[in-house]
């Protein structure tokens, strides 16, 4: 089974999720494509070959992340028989998030792109943990992330004809303000749900997803970075932040 029977008379997606990455990875050849998240709670490395997701793994380590992504990333691909050499593509998350987190992982995927001359795809976070919803047909779709202080990181999607089109920026808001921008019928999930439940639930015809959908889907990641590879990359890739970080606020610079 694809999807489960929710209690809201609609199926939720699980994984594997409903879709096949053939037709976008068809001019990958046999090449592998790797997908790296480090924007959210989890370091999650995820691994497919043509049309297969090979392997996904969610790693929570007592050390920094800086510190064993190359060692991560190795192994996972050892482990499945191969090496940096035989990527054909890597996808990764530019946030919102954690900022360390999200400059940890896109640094990492640079210096890996830039050394091997392999392509690098930038998904933001939010445009990933919407995509699994993509068969909501006319559902607005709300992911939320914990960004701590108080605050959420947000947007607001609407699903028409199989595609997920973004209505809204990447924002940070107070969780009482999230409900002036929904629109209803909508989907609200994330790790931030819980934040604004007390005032979405009040909405008609708003659902809320408590208990999925918290952690990136490398699946869905690399789905995501394939599309995309056929469109046009304008610029460098960088990161997503939301909001300013405290360093920037503090010593009024700009991270990058």
């Amino acid at each position: 089974m694809l999807r489960k029977r929710s209690a809201w008379g609609f199926s939720l997606p699980s994984w594997p999720l409903p879709f096949s990455m053939t037709s976008c990875a068809c001019f990958m050849g046999n090449r592998v494509t790797l997908g790296i998240d480090n924007s959210l709670d989890f370091l999650n490395i995820a691994v497919s070959l043509e049309d297969k997701l090979i392997e996904e793994r969610h790693i929570k380590n007592a050390r920094a992340p800086s510190g064993i992504i190359a060692d991560e990333v190795s192994h996972i691909l050892s482990s499945n028989g191969h090496a940096i050499d035989d990527v054909g593509m890597i996808a990764v998350t530019l946030g919102p998030g954690s900022f360390t987190g999200i400059r940890v992982a896109l640094a990492f995927c640079k210096g890996v792109s830039a050394a091997g001359g392999i392509p690098l795809i930038g998904v933001p976070t939010l445009d990933v943990l919407a995509s699994p919803f993509s068969f909501m047909e006319g559902y607005y779709l709300c992911p939320l992330i914990d960004a701590k202080k108080g605050e959420v990181f947000c947007s607001l999607y609407y699903v028409s004809h199989g595609e997920i089109e973004r209505l809204a920026g990447y924002l940070a808001m107070k969780p009482e303000d999230v409900k002036d921008i929904v629109k209803t019928p909508c989907i609200a999930f994330g790790t931030g749900v819980h934040l604004c439940a007390e005032d979405l639930s009040r909405i008609d015809g708003m659902t809320l997803v408590n208990d999925r959908f918290t952690r990136i889907s490398g699946e869905a990641l690399i789905r995501e970075g394939l599309r995309r590879s056929t469109r046009p990359v304008e610029g460098n890739i960088e990161p997503i932040y939301g909001r300013k970080s405290e360093a920037e606020i503090k010593f009024n610079v700009t991270l990058t």
